[in-house]
């Protein structure tokens, strides 16, 4: 009997716009939290990212992660429309 991991594996291989959906759902909740100040969204987790917060500061490093964060879903956005039209 196949595992949840791989049954989601495959159910995904076989409705991929589903998985740009749920990619587009994460990254915006990552947004929100960027927006609402979560720290889990918005610390790095690097060294270097701590080196950006010191150096621009930490509302003008959460902003541009969160435009980083709409490129992003902008693009997942473009990607998604796209597989519908061709499906």
């Amino acid at each position: 009997m196949d595992n949840v991991s791989e049954k989601i594996d495959k159910w995904l291989g076989e409705h991929p716009e589903y998985a740009f959906l749920i990619f587009i759902g994460v990254f915006l909740l990552v947004l929100l939290g960027i927006i609402l100040n979560w720290k889990w969204a918005w610390e790095p987790r690097t060294p270097g990212g701590w080196e950006l917060v010191n150096t621009l500061g930490e509302r003008t490093y959460r902003f541009w992660k969160g435009v980083f964060m709409v490129i992003i879903i902008i693009i997942l956005v473009v990607i998604y429309c796209l597989s519908l039209i061709h499906i």
